[in-house]
């Protein structure tokens, strides 16, 4: 008894595995921003917090702008950090997401031979 010829492979299923790998490179993408901005706003507030208790005990008004200049200043570097790290990630994942696929590494048919 003959078997029968084997079915091409399903375009659908055949190419699942590229979409699922790109998934597993933006997951790890995704959770290092999540972690940087939920830090860098952890900063943020503990310096506010720092920065009213200091407004509070401040007794003239240059005092109270100097404080003001310098929380400003502090939560532009801060920004200025969060948004290098978070380009640094955006471009490893475009790099990651845009790489051309490799070669099919799935079986091959031999040629047929006359």
């Amino acid at each position: 008894m003959q078997r029968p010829p084997a079915l091409p492979a399903s375009p659908a299923i055949s190419g699942i595995g590229t979409p699922l790998q790109r998934l597993g490179v933006a997951g790890p993408a995704a959770q290092t921003l999540g972690i940087e901005y939920a830090d860098s706003f952890k900063k943020g507030f503990d310096d506010l917090g720092g920065t009213w208790r200091a407004l509070a005990a401040a007794r003239s008004p240059a005092e109270i702008q100097a404080l003001q200049t310098a929380f400003l200043n502090r939560a532009g570097e801060r920004a200025a950090a969060r948004f290098a790290a978070v380009g640094d990630v955006m471009l490893s994942l475009t790099d990651a997401l845009l790489r051309p696929k490799t070669a099919a590494s799935g079986p091959t048919r031999p040629s047929p031979a006359h």
